[in-house]
């Protein structure tokens, strides 16, 4: 069993790594192979529109033929049993690091077809984990809610079948606020919060990583 954590934060130690970090220990517990990469150590594109792909008889049909520094983890993704990609939301969608290794990972597999099945790999299960700062009760105001649905879970799910989904909202997106303009934010719930439920998040996140490879 193979769980493969994609890391789509420029930070390597703040929340979305940090919960990552979790799944994949919580994953290990049951004996799983695991792997945690972070997306922003590597030189790679989205998707250049070559649609090798798709190419009928061709050598690259069904998996991405640009090679770069992406290459060798989208043949690790194709491997692995289980999926898990993590993003903090910038403008209400993942990070454009994790858009463009969406745009690699699942266009791949996708055809133009409504007769042929997909040419995806063995059957994987697939979560995304995402952080915020925006409080959850403000998910649908801002259209988040909407998105995840009808995006990327969406794709996930035409692909792979069943997606879990993991929310860490209202997060601590500074060690001092004091230093940045973010009047926005009542400082004091939101530290008040990381103190007292990122903990429980992180041991949720442990557990869901026991329930993937389970």
């Amino acid at each position: 069993m193979k769980l493969l954590a994609i890391n789509g934060s420029p930070r390597k130690k703040w929340n979305t790594a940090q919960l990552l970090e979790k799944v994949v220990e919580g994953a290990a517990s049951q004996g799983a192979d695991t792997e945690l990469v972070h997306l922003y150590d590597l030189k790679y594109t989205g998707c250049i529109s070559c649609f090798q792909c798709k190419e009928i008889g061709g050598k690259s049909f069904g998996r991405c033929s640009v090679k770069d520094e992406l290459t060798p983890l989208l043949q690790r993704a194709h491997e692995a049993d289980v999926i898990v990609l993590g993003s903090p939301f910038y403008f209400a969608t993942e990070t454009a690091q994790m858009r463009a290794f969406l745009e690699r990972f699942l266009f791949q597999y996708y055809l133009y077809s409504n007769i042929k099945p997909f040419p995806v790999p063995k059957k994987k299960a697939t979560a995304l984990l995402y952080t915020m700062g925006l409080p959850q009760d403000k998910m649908d105001e801002f259209g988040i809610t909407s998105f995840i649905n009808n995006r990327t879970k969406f794709f996930m799910e035409r692909l792979f079948e069943r997606c879990e989904l993991f929310l860490s909202c209202d997060t601590k997106q500074f060690a001092d606020y004091s230093k940045y303009d973010a009047d926005v934010w009542d400082v004091s719930a939101k530290l008040k919060r990381h103190e007292e439920v990122f903990p429980k998040e992180l041991e949720q996140a442990y557990e869901f990583g026991v329930k993937l490879v389970s």
